[in-house]
């Protein structure tokens, strides 16, 4: 078998440090697994990050001193060495502090997927997480274990790629209408609500219902949320530019729209935002 790619990052300011091991998943789950990352970092110039509004899945092991995270929701969920959580879309802040030195493995999947490995609904968790072990039962916490014995993250990869084959194996085929829209709706120059329910071959009002039923979220508010990513992301990779060239680029009307919609999913204005960002791509901080 051919070598994984693998590329990393790393991050040392001589007071945080981290390092981010990138992965493909094998061959058989491509399109099903998007990447593993796999990380560790020390900090000390911030205690807790804010995670941002989003319409991304995430699913965490962590390998290291508890992970504890505070949903949009507002519940309160630690993980620690071999436990995992899962989140869903989510039109709000949540919360991420390490009690300790960090170490985990950050699995992407699209919507689908999601729903494939923990058997249920996506639009359940959104906005909040769960641990994954209240979804699959106690082999999430057995397979979390070996992850932690495992020597290096080439093994872990190769236990990850084992795990989601057996997940996906005897899977179900889904309706593909909903996750085929997405990608749509996220697009900066997107078809309108409309147009997409009738290229399905759904009434509006019907395509409206099935969205929210799959994610937890209508149409217009993921198309909301993407939107306010490709800002989060644009101020992230060009933090000198002035926030209304940024504003225009990513598809607000003007820099009144940007203000309403950073407020409303990252509980803080653009300024603020900007000031927050944690260098070497490493999030936002939250104090």
């Amino acid at each position: 078998m051919d070598p994984r790619p693998i590329s990393v990052r790393r991050h040392d300011d001589g007071v945080d440090r981290w390092e981010m091991v990138d992965a493909a998943p094998s061959p058989e789950l491509r399109g099903r697994i998007g990447r593993y990352s796999d990380y560790w970092e020390e900090i000390a110039s911030f205690a807790a990050r804010r995670e941002l509004a989003t319409t991304e899945v995430v699913l965490i092991y962590a390998l290291a001193a508890p992970l504890e995270i505070t949903g949009a929701d507002g519940r309160v969920v630690t993980v620690r060495a071999g436990e995992a959580f899962v989140g869903g879309i989510s039109d709000a802040t949540s919360l991420s502090r390490g009690l300790g030195p960090q170490a985990g493995i950050h699995v992407f999947m699209p919507l689908a997927s999601m729903a494939t490995v923990t058997g249920a609904p996506v639009a359940e968790i959104a906005n909040c997480v769960a641990p994954l072990r209240d979804l699959i039962g106690r082999g999430a916490d057995d397979f979390g274990n070996a992850l932690c014995d495992a020597v290096n993250a080439e093994a872990r990869f190769d236990l990850l790629d084992a795990f989601f084959a057996r997940r996906f194996a005897d899977a179900q085929e889904t309706d593909r209408s909903v996750p085929w829209a997405m990608p749509h709706l996220a697009s900066a120059v997107g078809p309108l609500t409309s147009k997409l329910a009738a290229e399905i071959g759904w009434s509006r009002k019907h395509f409206i219902q099935r969205f929210r039923d799959a994610t937890g979220v209508s149409p217009d508010r993921y198309r909301r949320i993407a939107r306010f990513e490709r800002f989060a992301a644009a101020i992230a990779a060009r933090p000198d530019d002035g926030l209304a060239g940024l504003a225009a680029d990513c598809g607000f009307v003007d820099q009144a729209h940007l203000a309403r919609d950073v407020r409303a999913f990252a509980d803080m204005t653009p300024g603020e935002l900007r000031t927050r960002l944690i260098p070497g791509g490493g999030g936002v901080r939250h104090d």
